[in-house]
């Protein structure tokens, strides 16, 4: 009997992606324990694993994948390679709708695919076993790099420079090798007064995956950690010799960077910030910022939360002379998001810009006569930089659920496919279809292409033309069950609306949320549809928000 294939493809989206899916060794694993199954691997020369190491436990290498029952790789696959009827595991970022992955969706469902993503593959606690710290760890090591070269280009020489940039490390074990050599050195021989001592680092998001990440690797560089509470004390010491000799990391949860904006003694809580932004007033940029050296920025953004530094006040800051930022490392890469002034994203060639905060402009170059210039860092494919370790652990993840791929049937239905349920929850499209849980996307769709025709509507300005407007904030299972369809078509009949801020949720128990944009040259018709519309929501477990 043939046996049943599993593919790896060769990564092609970008040189720098070396990342491998299943390494030898978990190809091995799963043939060992499922001798029905043959992996074949497409050769590639840039792979972290050679095609050898392949061949030696038994796989086939070879550029033509068609016969296999499923294909599994890492990042988003050219059109033209997508094969007729395959299945598919990897990340295509398409489950928010996301506009330039559009045809990707569409050529999927054109030719058959069933395709499932690592970005909702979870386990019974709720956890993505396919998410891992490397973009936190990269990003510290490649960021102190580029760190000690910008304090040099000030003359200013630092043990940093003794740290290379992470893809030059065969894993993160010789990287932080590197670290703590030069935290030796500045034990040893110090950080010169020049540099802006004392040399603080402010982790944001420091107990998410990211953010522990960062931590992890800056502990190799034998850091002190402080409180919040701590850095005013220690930058009114500027003297203190202990500065030579450390530098000083200050972890940060949100609790930090917002308050209650009416009850200033309420408790903190995620879960109500997470769902009432609207309530909350950013802080950090007050009580934080006026003391770091440098901000890591791990932490989750979009936008229905508050910025947490914006170009304004940072302007504020360095006007006033309050300002000791020199650098960011910009590991979340929400771009103009969570820090305003990310305003492009960087790759390893070229993995910083200037950021000038008076003019608010940026630059490529590092210029001296612009001392007030913040050095960014915001590569936002960093995991590709530690091939290696992120191969190992995505193998580890991986090698007890690709055999389901090869044993499942994608010519029956979800259910009847042989596929676990955690399986069946991370399958987006089926038959030339989106599956149940995925067919929001199609209304995400229609409401960004609304958008993007109705370019010109500009609520603030567009309000001044009509007498009544009103914002209403919706939050729960919108799309998946169907929701979002029966109030748009409650209200549709009654006024005029538009839908912005969409934010899809990340797995089956998180909600997703939009603002609902109302607005009517009748106040008394407008103030029915809203109540016919938290009438309605009431009935299908909506939260309804009045902005």
């Amino acid at each position: 009997m043939d046996k049943l294939q599993i593919g790896i493809r060769a990564e092609d989206k970008s040189y720098w992606e070396r990342r491998t899916p299943i390494p030898p060794n978990d190809c091995k694993y799963i043939m060992e324990k499922h001798p029905q199954i043959q992996i074949v691997v497409q050769p590639s020369t840039k792979r972290i694993f050679t095609d050898e190491q392949y061949l030696e436990v038994g796989c086939l290498v070879q550029e033509d994948l068609s016969q296999c029952k499923a294909i599994v790789c890492i990042k988003e696959i050219p059109l033209e390679k997508y094969i007729e009827g395959m299945t598919y595991l990897h990340w295509s970022h398409t489950i928010k709708a996301q506009p330039h992955n559009m045809p990707a969706l569409d050529m999927m469902l054109k030719k058959n695919v069933r395709h499932l993503d690592y970005e909702r593959i979870y386990d019974e606690k709720g956890v993505n076993t396919t998410a891992f710290p490397y973009a936190g760890i990269a990003g510290i090591i490649t960021f102190l790099n580029e760190y000690g070269k910008f304090q040099l280009k000030r003359d200013i020489a630092t043990p940093f420079l003794q740290i290379g940039p992470t893809y030059q490390y065969f894993n993160k074990k010789d990287a932080y090798q590197a670290l703590k050599v030069a935290g030796q050195a500045i034990k040893e021989r110090g950080l010169p007064k020049e540099a802006g001592l004392p040399i603080i680092i402010g982790v944001l998001g420091s107990s998410g995956l990211c953010g522990k990440g960062s931590m992890e690797a800056l502990q190799n560089l034998h850091v002190t950690i402080v409180k919040p509470s701590e850095l005013k004390e220690l930058v009114n010491t500027p003297n203190d010799p202990k500065h030579r000799r450390t530098v000083y990391v200050c972890p940060f949860k949100t609790t930090d960077l917002v308050r209650h904006q009416e009850d200033y003694d309420k408790e903190f809580t995620s879960q109500d910030y997470y769902n009432h932004p609207n309530q909350y007033t950013p802080v950090f940029h007050t009580k934080y910022l006026p003391y770091l050296t440098i901000i890591v920025n791990d932490i989750y953004w979009d936008h229905k939360f508050p910025r947490y530094v914006t170009n304004s006040q940072m302007k504020d800051l360095v006007q006033s002379g309050k300002s000791r930022l020199q650098a960011v490392c910009d590991v979340t890469c929400d771009m103009e998001g969570s820090i305003q002034f990310l305003k492009k994203y960087t790759t390893p060639d070229n993995p910083v810009y200037f950021y000038e905060p008076i003019s608010e402009s940026i630059h490529d170059e590092f210029d001296p006569k612009s001392p007030k210039d913040i050095m960014y860092m915001s590569i936002d494919f960093l995991p590709s930089q530690l091939p290696y370790d992120a191969s190992i652990d995505f193998g580890i993840a991986l090698r007890d659920i690709v055999p389901y791929l090869a044993y499942s049937d994608s010519t029956k239905s979800l259910e009847e496919s042989g596929l676990p349920v955690f399986l069946q929850n991370a399958t987006i499209t089926l038959h030339g279809q989106l599956t149940h849980k995925f067919q929001y996307i199609t209304h995400l769709r229609n409401i960004n292409d609304q958008l993007k025709e109705a370019e010109s509507f500009q609520p603030k300005k567009a309000l001044k033309k009509v007498p009544s407007y009103l914002a209403i904030k919706l939050t729960g299972h919108l799309f998946d069950t169907g929701a979002i369809n029966k109030i748009l078509s409650l209200v549709q009949s009654g006024c005029k609306f538009n839908i912005v801020d969409i934010q899809a949720g990340q797995s089956d128990n998180q909600s997703t949320s939009c603002l609902l944009q109302l607005y009517s040259k009748n106040k008394g018709q407008l103030m029915d549809e809203v109540d016919k519309v938290i009438q309605l929501c009431e009935t299908l477990d909506i939260q309804v928000d009045m902005e």
